[in-house]
């Protein structure tokens, strides 16, 4: 066993089991605990593993979850929670660009893909979808929806975001996390921002879409918003 880390033999088996049949071959708290090797690589990572569990409920939340409440479980600590940030991060966004030929051209289309981006997270973020002229996905930007409403983003920024994906049209989407898809103050206000933002540079604004509590709320639809 390695002197300078005594929790190198379990390590060694773990991976091994993983490489040798794969991911349905390991219990979720077990692939957690895989991950976490890389970003906690000289501290027993079991009890780790299973706080998260507890706090988070699943794989999918634990990695979903925000950074700051990531840092909460002892022995995260910074590294670790930025380490499994990155890599949902990096996992979501390949699989929106692996399905960048999907077509988007009906509110239900529209409330699909928001929902399978939105369904595990209970992060407040916006997910600004960019489309192309026959309405095919082009790009996927998203943002805190805080650095929005609080101006840390400017319009001036989200419109140079916008225009570099070549987007002829766009849909904003929302997320509630556990709370009802229904439009409250920051989402008006972040609507209004699109709104005038979009009509300055020329690009459609095709609707924003709420999602809270496995459901979708348009806006357009239900008429909450008078889009131009």
């Amino acid at each position: 066993m390695d002197s300078k880390n005594p929790h190198a033999g379990h390590r060694s088996r773990m991976r091994k089991r993983f490489l040798a049949a794969g991911y349905d071959a390991l219990y979720e708290h077990e692939l957690l605990e895989l991950l976490l090797f890389y970003a906690r690589p000289v501290v027993n990572t079991n009890n780790i593993d299973h706080a998260l569990t507890d706090e988070f409920g699943s794989l999918g939340k634990t990695l979903s979850t925000d950074r700051d409440k990531l840092c909460e479980v002892d022995g995260m600590g910074s590294s670790g929670s930025l380490f499994m940030k990155l890599m949902y991060d990096f996992g979501t966004n390949y699989l929106k660009r692996s399905h960048s030929s999907e077509t988007l051209n009906t509110v239900q289309q529209l409330k699909n893909c928001i929902s399978e981006q939105f369904s595990d997270s209970q992060a407040k973020i916006c997910s600004i979808l960019c489309l192309g002229a026959q309405f095919e996905l082009i790009r996927t930007i998203t943002l805190p929806v805080d650095d929005i409403t609080n101006g840390s983003i400017s319009p001036k920024e989200l419109a140079a975001m916008i225009l570099k994906s070549g987007a002829f049209s766009i849909c904003v989407g929302l997320n509630h996390g556990n709370a009802l898809p229904l439009p409250n103050d920051s989402d008006f206000t972040v609507t209004r921002i699109f709104a005038e933002l979009l009509s300055a540079v020329g690009i459609t604004f095709r609707d924003c879409i709420i999602y809270g509590s496995k459901n979708s709320f348009s806006m357009r639809t239900n008429g909450a918003f008078s889009f131009r």
